[in-house]
C-alpha cells in the first residue's frame, strides 16, 4: 500500500480543546489580508487520528482560511467560535433555507447537503478541510489495507429512528451496502461520481463490517464529494427506498424529522437513540428550518431574531449587520471553495463549440476585477488558474495565467470578425436569483460583453429546483452561475471533463480527450506531487483551449451568528453535524 495513505484510522474520543487566536477583530474590508492560516488538531468527540501521523495526504489538503469574529478573536477552519462556559443542553436553533423540491437526500442536493443529510441521515464520515481531513461518524474505525480497499467497522448499538416501517431496528452493515446500490441505480441521483468512477462493489461480511472495493485508487477519497458526500453516502434503511421522495425520512442521524411542509418549514428533534446520546450529544434539542427565498426577508428575520444564523449574506448585508449589531454577533469570514464562473453550452452546436476564437473573445471582454470591485465591494480574489482560490495548493504562478486573463476589447472584436460571429443574435444567459450577488456580476458581465457587440439576455432562476430543471432539460445557452465547491480540486476540475461530475451538472466541458485523460489520472494519483503535477498540467491545457467554463473569481464569504450560538465549528464543508454546538440561553 502507498505510504501516502493512512495505514489505520481509529476513533479518538478525547475531549476537543478550543483554540482561539488572539488579536484585534478584522474589519470586513481587511479580511483579504488574513486568509491563510493552518489548521490545528482540534478534535470533536468522534474525530479521528492516525497513529504516527497528524495530517492526511498532501494531495487532499487545503489551507485553512482565517476568520474573524467581533470581540477581538480570530479563528481558523478546524477551530470554533467562542464558548462561554459549560455547554447547556436543550433549546431550539432556527435557520433559513431557500427551497427543497422533495425529501430524497440522493436526488435532491439541498436535502442531502444541508437538510436531511445534515440532520436525519448518518454516513461513514464527514470531511474537513483542516489537518484532520475527516471525522468518523457512523464508523468506529476505517482501514486501508491497500489502495483499492476501504474496510470500515460500525459504531456498535446504532438504531434507526422509531417510525414505521423501520420501527427503530438496529443499523447493520448491509444497510450501508444497500444504500450504495440505491445511489448507483437511481436515475436522477445528483452525484454518482464515487459509485460510477471508483466503487467496484460494496460488501458486508458481517453485521458490523463494511468493505468498499475500488476500481482504482482515489486521490480525494476522504473529500466532501466522495466518502463525505451528503448525496452519495447517506445510510438509508431499504424499507424506505420506495417513499424517499415524499414519505417520512428515517435515518440513524442525530435528529429525526418531526414535522415538515415543503418550502415552508421543517422541524427536527433530537434522536434519543443516536450513537452519541450517552455523551449528551447533540446538545440542541430541536433545529428548525424556515424557508425564506428572499434575501431582504432573510436579513429581517435575522435582525428580528427569528433565525439564529445567516449562512451566505450579501456583502452589503454583512457590512450593515456588522455595523449595527457588532456586540451581539459572531462574524466568520473565509476565502471560499465555491465556484464562480460562466459556462457555455457545448452540446447544442453553438459557435463557441467548434471555434476557439469565440471562446477567447468572450474572455478578452471580461474584467474579473470589475466584478469584484462593483458587486463584492472588493471582497474577493481572482484565482490563478481555473480552480477556486481557496484551494491554495493548486494555484498557478501568475505568469502562467497572465495571457488567459488579459482583457483586450480590440482583440476580441478581431476574433469575432474572423469567426463570422453573429452579432445580431441575442443569447440566453441563465443567471441566478434576482438581486443576488451573482445576479449583480451577471449584469456587469452583460455590459462588458456589449463592448464587443455580444448581446446576452439574463434569464434569472428563482431557486435551485428551477436551476436543476433547466440543466436537466438542456434549455440554456450560456450560464453565469455560482455553485458550492469542495475541499479538493476533484469537483471543480470535473467541470472541464466531457462527462462532467454529475448526470445533471455537465454539458460545458472542454470536449478534449487529453483534458479528460489528465483529469481522470489526477483523480487516481494518490502521490501528492503527481496529483499536483497532473492538476497543474490540466489547468494549463484548459486555458490554452480557452475553456468554456472558466473560473471568474473567488468570494470572501461570511456567516453571521447571534451570540447565543456557542461553539460553532468553523468549516466550509457540508454536511457537518456540529454535534457540540449549543445555545447560551437554552
Amino acid at each position: 500500500m502507498s505510504g501516502n495513505y493512512w495505514n489505520r484510522v481509529t476513533t479518538n474520543r478525547v475531549a476537543r480543546r478550543r483554540v482561539l487566536r488572539s488579536g484585534a477583530a478584522l474589519s470586513v474590508g481587511a479580511a483579504a489580508l488574513a486568509l491563510i492560516g493552518c489548521g490545528d488538531d482540534d478534535q470533536a468527540p468522534s474525530s479521528t487520528t492516525a497513529p504516527g501521523s497528524t495530517t492526511a495526504p498532501a494531495a487532499t489538503q487545503a489551507p485553512a482560511a482565517a476568520t474573524s469574529t467581533p470581540g477581538g478573536t480570530t479563528t481558523t477552519q478546524g477551530e470554533y467560535t467562542p464558548s462561554e462556559g459549560t455547554p447547556r443542553p436543550g433549546g431550539k436553533l432556527t435557520f433559513r433555507y431557500g427551497t427543497s423540491a422533495n425529501f430524497n437526500p440522493v436526488s435532491n442536493w439541498n436535502e442531502g447537503t444541508n437538510l436531511g443529510g445534515d440532520h436525519v441521515y448518518d454516513r461513514p464520515l464527514t470531511s474537513r478541510e483542516d489537518e484532520r481531513r475527516f471525522v468518523l461518524e457512523a464508523m468506529e474505525s476505517l482501514e486501508l489495507p491497500d489502495d483499492l480497499t476501504v474496510a470500515m467497522k460500525l459504531v456498535p448499538g446504532q438504531t434507526f429512528h422509531d417510525f414505521a416501517p423501520v420501527n427503530g431496528r438496529p443499523l447493520v452493515a448491509q444497510d450501508v451496502v444497500a444504500s450504495q446500490d440505491y445511489v448507483s441505480n437511481l436515475p436522477d441521483a445528483f452525484d454518482r461520481t464515487f459509485q460510477n468512477d471508483f466503487l467496484d462493489f460494496a460488501e458486508a461480511p458481517d453485521d458490523n463490517t463494511v468493505i468498499y472495493h475500488l476500481l482504482k485508487p482515489n486521490a480525494y477519497l476522504f473529500s466532501q464529494n466522495m466518502l463525505g458526500s451528503g448525496t452519495g453516502q447517506p445510510i438509508m434503511p431499504p424499507e424506505t427506498y420506495d417513499t424517499l421522495d415524499e414519505g417520512q425520512q428515517i435515518g440513524s442521524g442525530p435528529y429525526f424529522l418531526a414535522d415538515a411542509t415543503l418550502n415552508a418549514n421543517f422541524l427536527y428533534k433530537k434522536h434519543p437513540g443516536f450513537r452519541l446520546a450517552s455523551k449528551g450529544l447533540p446538545y440542541i434539542d430541536e433545529r428548525e428550518v424556515l424557508f425564506i427565498p428572499d434575501s431582504v426577508a432573510t436579513e429581517a428575520a435575522f435582525r428580528g431574531k427569528q433565525i439564529d444564523l445567516m449562512r451566505f449574506p450579501t456583502v452589503t448585508q454583512t457590512q450593515n449587520i456588522a455595523a449595527d449589531l457588532a456586540d451581539d454577533i459572531h462574524l466568520i469570514e473565509f476565502l471560499s471553495f465555491g465556484c464562480y464562473f460562466w459556462h457555455m453550452n457545448m452540446e447544442r452546436g453553438f459557435p463557441w463549440e467548434t471555434d476557439v476564437r469565440v471562446r477567447e473573445a468572450f474572455s478578452r471582454l471580461t474584467n474579473r476585477q470589475q466584478m469584484i470591485d462593483l458587486a463584492l465591494d472588493g471582497l474577493g480574489e481572482i484565482p490563478s488558474g481555473i480552480l477556486p482560490s481557496g484551494l491554495r495548493k493548486y494555484q498557478l504562478p501568475a505568469a502562467d495565467v497572465a495571457d488567459f486573463q488579459r482583457e483586450d476589447v480590440a482583440e476580441a472584436k478581431k476574433l469575432l470578425a474572423a469567426a463570422n460571429f453573429d452579432l445580431d443574435r441575442e443569447w440566453d444567459c441563465m443567471g441566478n436569483s434576482p438581486g443576488s450577488t451573482n445576479d449583480q456580476t451577471s449584469l456587469i458581465w452583460q455590459q462588458q460583453l456589449l463592448r464587443g457587440d455580444i448581446k446576452i439576455n439574463i434569464s434569472n432562476v428563482t431557486g435551485v429546483a428551477q436551476l436543476f430543471e433547466r440543466w436537466t432539460d438542456n434549455s440554456w445557452e450560456v450560464m453565469h452561475q455560482v455553485s458550492p465547491g469542495t475541499d479538493t480540486p476533484g469537483q471543480a476540475l470535473r467541470n472541464q471533463h466531457t462527462d462532467g461530475w454529475s448526470d445533471t451538472y455537465r454539458r460545458f466541458g472542454v470536449h478534449d480527450a487529453e483534458v479528460d485523460r489528465l483529469i481522470e489520472e489526477s483523480e487516481a494519483a494518490i502521490d501528492p506531487e503527481e496529483n499536483l503535477r497532473l492538476v497543474t498540467e490540466c489547468q494549463k491545457l484548459c486555458m490554452a483551449l480557452w475553456t468554456p467554463s472558466p473560473m471568474l473569481l473567488t468570494e470572501i464569504r461570511s456567516r453571521i451568528l447571534h451570540d447565543r450560538v456557542q461553539n460553532y465549528e468553523v468549516t466550509q464543508v457540508s454536511p457537518s453535524y456540529r454535534h457540540d454546538l449549543w445555545l447560551k440561553d437554552a
